[in-house]
């Protein structure tokens, strides 16, 4: 156990602690005890850890829990939405309930997640981590557990704060600074604190990190090593036939062209076949392995006694975070244009020859989903030369001469809350009325993206090839035939600026009353303890982006529409603490708690009801056994009822194309869902795939059912010496996912054994394929269809004591935690017919996010007077990929250790330095080919990217 770290709180407090506090509540429960006993076991991290550890991010430091899987942090950019999360136990960062002294933070997205970045953390005293159900005592989302961030509320004095950090090689610096002053005042009656805190994180680009990281990475033909590689989407742009059985008349091939054909535009304008293996387009330069940040925050707090046992407090909060991701050039991906072909200046003649095949003198539809092209069309010559006048043809083509893909995110969040709080000595306990308003104000702009129906106007020329064929809005010809050919006055035509705000309003009030029952009566064992309470929660949300975001007229980023709703919950709650026995023979103790509570949604038919059963068994002053069961759930968010239809480019493998290497099997699926057997293995196809999904007003809330049993033991033979073990098992039903859960899985099940590629079965009619084989979009919609499983077991060691309790000289004390996490089951079945999905020891397309099965985090801290030394150890367990019909060259992501080292150094009581280095070992980074996470790379939320990084920390306090 660091000092003022904590450790897990599950131990009872000894006489001294006893003393000082005369009453504790433990997050998990409402009510207050004497001791700092809990059924549910807590980890805890306290801001000496914190400083120790160097991190600006909170959750930097508490993703390396073990309980936790990362969510999105400083080095994840693509699929970045500007916040920070946690995600304990991999079950989604939705499923778990941040709280700020004990009472909600507001959320920010429309998946109601929070982000940690609105949180100040130099105000924070600890965070206090229970995994498991907590949705009795706090109501929905508590289903995977809670994160209590529990902040200084009685400061006095001045503490100014600077910190810096940078790798090795002198690149992505991050500063920060804070200023805290707290002061008491009527007689220490009342106390006020105010923070000002500051801090900005430098941007690092994979091709400033260079090495590996700055190229992307595909596999060889015999999947036996990696080779540079990257996106289809590439800078001197190809085509494809769109129109079916039309071919691309190649020559010079040795054999006779085929649809699946793919043409790679010269910068001469002319063509010839593209090749998958040394065509293809290195996106990895541009992409952030550090996301550029700045945040400033001001908080507030205040408390003052109106008189003995009777208290009003109030908190201000206000944060600016601003951070910002960068992607490749936008890709145009599989798009399909109508282009003019006789008149066109930008074609060389034996290319238009050859794009000539493209033409149909066959009435074909493009259908509503290009909706910048869609129609019924007749190709036709007009002028009988023998090459149609305008064709059409499915396009990839990267638009580097528009330059970079930028989100620029800015939030501003804003939370008041006013309360009055007091004894009541009738029931030797108290009293809490709150409430409290909260709103998070973000925008985004996007740049470097382009409109498609500008592309499609830029394509069709007048019949001199000399201008547009429609020239309004200042209109000029786009050549996207060969790399470096679009002009400047075409790029800035077709370049679209999008914009989008939100605001998320959260008012949330209640009252909580605890206390015992001993003034009116007891049990032979004791009093019952008790807290009843009600609050009122009212969210509201708002997502308002500009046209071309809200339609999906653009070609770089995901089609956002419009979101708005609302929803109002009533609740009534309540807690008992009952001790059965007491002081008999290995029955030191026998206490039983139960909660429950009602919930009423707007929206939802029922109110909903969850419940907790535990119980701790105090065999002896040694050892503590406790057993929790727990009914939760969690209510669905505003976007998942109420969001329309928008677009996502997950990374998924067509079973059916030349990527997807189909066996025999998967060819006849293919075949049997209406893909031409002459397409089938030679379709070309990216490693993402469009999906379509949205909201779902009629979901119904999720239902977790969690249980965990453990024990904690405190030799008296070794003081200062502690062990827990707590088993957990989580279930959730009803799970809100969109169909098939994602597209990989819908891919497997429609082209497995089960559907066989049955064209009636909703997973193959969710697969919308354009005319030449490729996939258009693949359908998806919010149900509650999932069950997610997961079973582990956790153990926590703790050790502090003196060197020279140990027969040493007396050169100081030591300390040691060690908490250890086996998730031996993470399972997601996405409904009735899909295969489980096995999650644990694993990672890749259908799992997403890497789930080591063994994860371990263990700290020492030696202190001697003044002077501090601390190491960390965080291991890894090794991960396979899980797809077991793919053979990829990275199978396995091996075992990481990662060892942290840090010294403080207390000059007086006034100035204190800190100073170390995160990963000192320099731990590889996963480097990755066909089946790599979006950021081209090995998940850079779970393992670190930067290398080794040297921090100092300065403190000067009076």
């Amino acid at each position: 156990m660091l000092p003022a770290a904590g450790a897990w709180a599950q131990q009872t407090a000894t006489p001294d602690e006893t003393a000082q506090v005369e009453e504790i509540v433990v997050t998990g429960s409402r009510i207050a005890r004497p001791d700092l006993t809990s059924a549910s076991p807590i980890a805890t991290v306290g801001d000496k850890e914190l400083k120790q550890s160097g991190v600006v991010n909170t959750e930097n430091l508490l993703n390396t829990l073990p309980q936790a899987v990362p969510g999105i942090t400083s080095t994840v950019n693509n699929g970045s939405n500007g916040t920070a999360t946690v995600n304990l136990r991999g079950l989604g960062s939705n499923r778990t309930l941040v709280l700020v002294d004990g009472k909600r933070q507001t959320p920010t997205t429309q998946s109601g997640t929070v982000d940690i970045n609105l949180i100040p953390p130099a105000l924070i005293k600890r965070i206090e981590v229970v995994s498991g159900g907590g949705a009795a005592v706090y109501g929905s989302d508590a289903v995977s557990g809670v994160v209590n961030f529990m902040l200084k509320q009685d400061f006095e004095g001045m503490e100014f704060s600077a910190g810096y950090s940078e790798t090795d090689k002198g690149e992505a610096p991050i500063y920060s600074t804070d200023l805290t002053i707290g002061a008491n005042f009527a007689d220490r009656k009342g106390n006020v604190v105010l923070n000002l805190g500051y801090n900005k994180r430098e941007a690092l680009t994979q091709g400033e990190r260079g090495g590996m990281l700055s190229t992307a990475w595909g596999d060889n033909a015999t999947k036996t090593g990696l080779v540079p590689s990257g996106s289809g989407s590439n800078e001197q742009g190809r085509i494809n036939p769109f129109v079916a059985g039309k071919i691309i008349n190649l020559t010079g091939l040795g054999r006779a062209p085929t649809a699946a054909d793919s043409a790679l535009f010269l910068p001469d304008g002319n063509i010839r076949l593209y090749n998958d293996a040394n065509d293809t387009y290195n996106f990895a330069p541009v992409n952030y392995v550090q996301t550029p940040q700045e945040r400033f925050s001001v908080t507030s707090l205040a408390h003052y006694e109106i008189k003995p046992g009777l208290q009003v407090y109030a908190k201000g909060n206000f944060v600016n975070s601003q951070v910002v991701t960068q992607l490749a050039p936008t890709p145009i991906g599989t798009r399909t244009f109508r282009f003019t072909l006789d008149n066109n200046p930008f074609l060389t003649a034996a290319a238009k020859q050859a794009l000539n095949g493209l033409g149909s003198t066959t009435a074909y539809t493009i259908p509503a989903s290009s909706s910048w092209t869609a129609g019924t069309f007749t190709d036709v010559d007009s002028d009988g030369d023998g090459l149609f006048d305008t064709v059409t043809g499915s396009f990839n083509r990267r638009l580097t001469e528009v330059g970079p893909r930028v989100s620029k995110f800015n939030f501003f969040g804003y939370q008041m809350q006013l309360g009055i709080k007091g004894d009541i000595e009738a029931i030797n306990g108290g009293f809490d009325v709150y409430y409290q308003y909260g709103n998070t104000h973000g925008s985004n702009s996007l740049l470097g993206d382009t409109s498609l129906a500008r592309i499609q106007q830029a394509l069709l020329l007048n019949s001199t090839g000399t201008g547009c064929a429609d020239p309004s809005g200042g209109c000029v010809p786009i050549n996207l035939f060969g790399q470096g050919n679009i002009s400047k006055a075409a790029a800035d035509f077709i370049k679209t600026r999008i914009n989008s705000s939100q605001d998320y309003e959260q008012q949330y009030g209640g009252f909580s009353i605890n206390g015992d029952t001993a003034n009116m009566f007891s049990l032979p064992a004791g009093p019952i303890g008790f807290a009843i309470g009600g609050e009122y929660r009212a969210e509201e949300f708002a997502f308002l982006p500009s046209q071309d975001l809200a339609t999906g007229n653009l070609t770089g980023f995901n089609a956002s529409p419009p979101v708005s709703g609302r929803f109002d919950v009533y609740e009534g709650y309540a807690e008992l603490l009952v001790p059965l026995l007491k002081d008999l023979p290995l029955i030191k103790s026998l206490d039983l708690e139960l909660a429950g509570r009602t919930s009423d949604y707007t929206g939802q038919p029922h109110p909903v009801k969850t419940y907790k059963v535990a119980g701790t068994w105090k065999v002896y002053d040694d050892l503590m056994l406790r057993a929790s069961y727990n009914k939760a759930i969690r209510a669905p968010s505003i976007g998942e009822l109420y969001s329309p239809q928008s677009n996502g480019f997950p990374t998924a493998t067509d079973p059916c194309s030349s990527r997807g290497a189909p066996n025999a099997a998967v060819r006849q699926a293919c075949i049997n869902s209406g893909v031409a057997a002459n397409l089938v293995g030679l379709i070309n196809a990216n490693q993402q795939t469009q999906t379509l999904s949205g909201g779902n007003p009629n979901l119904r809330p999720e239902q977790a059912k969690t249980f965990t049993t453990g024990f904690a033991y405190t030799p008296s033979w070794l003081p200062g010496f502690s062990v827990t073990a707590d088993y957990f098992d989580i279930k959730i039903n009803d799970t809100i996912d969109s169909f098939g859960s994602s597209a990989s899985n819908v891919l497997a099940v429609c082209y497995g054994s089960v559907v066989n590629g049955n064209p009636n079965s909703p997973y193959c009619q969710s697969i919308i394929r354009l005319a030449n084989g490729s996939i258009d979009y693949i359908s998806l919609t919010n149900q509650n269809i999932a069950t997610l499983k997961t079973k582990g077991l956790d153990i926590g060691v703790a050790y502090r004591t003196t060197l020279e309790n140990l027969g040493l000289p007396d050169w100081g004390s030591l300390a040691f935690r060690s908490l250890y996490t086996n998730t031996w089951e993470w399972t997601k079945i996405p409904d009735a017919i899909s295969a489980p999905v096995k999650c644990a020891d694993k990672f890749g397309a259908r799992c997403g996010t890497a789930i080591p099965r063994h994860k371990l985090r263990s700290t020492m801290n030696w202190t001697m007077n003044q002077f501090g030394v601390n190491v960390v150890w965080s291991h890894l367990d090794d991960v396979t990929d899980d797809n077991p019909s793919s053979v990829f060259t990275v199978e396995r992501i091996g075992a990481k250790n990662y060892w942290d080292l840090s010294a403080d150094w207390n000059v007086n009581d006034n100035v204190a330095f800190t100073a170390g280095v995160r990963n000192l070992t320099q731990e590889s980074y996963p480097i990755m080919g066909g089946n790599a996470s979006p950021s081209n790379s090995g998940y850079p939320a779970v393992y670190d990217v930067l290398g080794r990084v040297f921090f100092i920390n300065a403190r000067l306090r009076y």
